[in-house]
């Protein structure tokens, strides 16, 4: 592996599919141009050639389609062997025996061979009219180190990129038709690009590399170019226009790529915990979720009122209880139904108790549900628990399961695996603090048929506010983050909608609380758009990575 990768992501302008060979022109011209950098790779776009949109309306033969297809990877691999450097494209494959279209995106090396394949799983609305699925997900190696691939769509599904990165990725390709929709072609931009592929670099501390198109297809399919690269911090360290062709460049310091730590919090890859991962790679239809989806008639729960809480306290248990006590009054006059409360470090473990029931105390006779995280002991094990407490009564605990580093010192991982809760308002799963940078986390407690979920935190950064729409947008589900003011913690607490929406947020290290209303029904709405379902086009046969006991060498 090199430790450092020159790197090319070229923008091509969209084309139609009658307009290949003026297509096939302009990508070769800009391979040429991009070679003056001298880079060690070079990505183009998904479906660079000859066209994206390839509905029976247009492509009338595929032998044609085949042909020409192969005629322009022959001209590639010229390009590649010349100027000595591999070459990740997206173009069609043709399955002539079988009469079908893949999505694939192909992996050429400095010798013009091609060796590697990767064929997009996750199907993006009318491409499903043409394009049949793929269902592996190869590691490539090569002098540059591991490659994994993957195709637009496929970044909304963490798994996807989690089983790359388990196999030992040292870098991801993201071939993209980020498609959009806007005013102004200057502002056009796209939710993976904002914010859910910074959150697969975070969540994996892998680097990826974009690259996207620019212009439009059939009149009606307009994309957001921006072709970027993203940093293992989750940051976009370069990235292009949202219209104009374009070359960009840079060094990745793969060596930066070995610290799977965040923060110096969690590691991404060591503190997973695959023993409680098993209904990943269950059948959908075996699942909680899949009954509650299936079901005609879906739940009409009210719109409700949820809110997130900022607070400090200086060690003092009584003015904590008294903040607790105003927050409490205050928002129940304002008619909040849902209050969470952030993960906090207390120096009065031993009073964890008195905590836990003056909230039941305060909304026994409401139709109030509280979140509050405590210290717990029991039998001689201390446990972080988040209680969830409705109208006086505890309807729902969680002993947080992913510790951090500091916390494995005085707290037991929970033994209470990734429940999810009955509540008056729906569904309720909780993940506590960094345990939210695990996809595996609120993705198991949507298929457990979680409505909304609940996620104290403690971030002295704003980490937690990409992760927090991710996580939302990719399982089509409500999230609730409260974040904590005290000691370090920033604040900035959001709620976020099933489509990844932030509907409310707090101020910077200000004691505050703030509401909005939220509908857990809609979380049943599990469509991104037509034939694109985030639950039910999950492919659980092909992730067996993530269950498995994989030991993760350092390099």
């Amino acid at each position: 592996m090199v430790k450092r990768l020159r790197v090319a992501c070229l923008q091509v302008s969209a084309f139609d599919y009658d307009k290949k060979s003026k297509n096939k022109k302009n990508i070769l011209s800009m391979i040429d141009q991009a070679a003056k950098l001298s880079p060690q790779l070079m990505v183009l776009p998904e479906c660079a050639f000859p066209a994206y949109y390839l509905s029976p309306l247009v492509v009338k033969d595929y032998l044609s389609l085949q042909t020409s297809t192969n005629k322009f990877i022959e001209e590639v691999k010229v390009k590649a062997k010349l100027y000595q450097c591999y070459l990740a494209l997206g173009l069609v494959e043709v399955d002539s025996t079988k009469n079908k279209l893949f999505n694939s995106a192909l992996l050429i090396n400095p010798k013009g061979e091609e060796i590697g394949c990767f064929r997009k799983s996750f199907l993006w609305h009318f491409d499903n009219h043409w394009f049949e699925e793929g269902n592996y997900y190869p590691v490539f190696q090569t002098e540059l180190g591991k490659i994994g691939m993957f195709i637009c769509a496929d970044g909304r599904i963490p798994e996807i990129i989690r089983c790359l990165s388990l196999q030992g990725a040292d870098f991801l390709i993201d071939l993209t038709n980020w498609v959009t929709a806007g005013l102004q072609k200057e502002t056009l931009t796209n939710p993976q690009i904002e914010y859910m592929i910074p959150t697969r670099a975070l969540e994996n501390r892998i680097w990826i590399v974009a690259a996207n198109k620019v212009g439009m297809e059939a009149g009606t399919v307009l994309y957001c170019g921006k072709s970027a690269i993203f940093s293992p911090e989750g940051k976009v360290v370069k990235i292009a226009s949202s219209f104009c062709e374009e070359i960009i460049s840079f060094e990745i310091p793969l060596e930066k790529n070995q610290d799977k730590t965040i923060d110096k919090k969690i590691n991404v890859f060591t503190d997973r915990r695959p023993e409680l991962y098993s209904e990943l790679t269950q059948s959908t239809q075996n699942l909680p979720i899949y009954s509650i989806l299936k079901k005609k008639k879906i739940p009409s729960y009210q719109e409700c009122i949820a809110s997130i809480v900022q607070l400090k306290f200086k060690n003092n248990l009584e003015e904590y209880l008294e903040k607790i006590e105003f927050f409490i009054l205050n928002l129940l006059e304002q008619e909040a139904m849902i209050i969470v409360f952030p993960e906090a470090d207390f120096d009065f473990p031993e009073k964890g108790e008195k905590i836990l029931n003056k909230i039941r105390q305060l909304t026994e006779h409401t139709r109030l549900l509280c979140a509050v995280t405590i210290v717990e002991k029991n039998n001689n094990y201390v446990y972080k628990t988040t209680f969830l407490v409705e109208s006086g009564e505890i309807v729902g605990k969680y002993r947080k399961t992913h510790l951090e580093q500091a916390e494995k010192n005085f707290f037991t991982p929970g033994n209470l695996g990734l429940p999810v809760f009955k509540t008056t308002y729906g569904n309720i799963g909780i993940m506590l603090g960094y345990e939210g940078l695990f996809p595996e986390i609120p993705r198991l407690l949507t298929l457990k048929g979680a409505e909304l979920i609940i996620w104290p935190a403690k971030f002295s950064n704003d980490k937690h506010i990409n992760i927090c729409r991710t996580r939302s947008a990719e399982n089509r589900i409500w999230t609730i983050c409260s974040n904590s003011i005290n000691h370090q913690g920033i604040g900035h607490s959001i709620i976020t909608s099933p489509s990844g929406q932030i509907l409310t947020s707090c101020l910077k290290k200000t004691e505050q609380a703030s509401l909005s209303p939220i509908n857990p029904a809609l979380s049943h709405y599990k469509e991104v758009v037509p034939h694109t379902n985030t639950i039910l086009n999950r492919k659980p046969e092909t992730y067996e990575f993530l269950i498995n006991k994989i030991e993760i060498k350092e390099k």
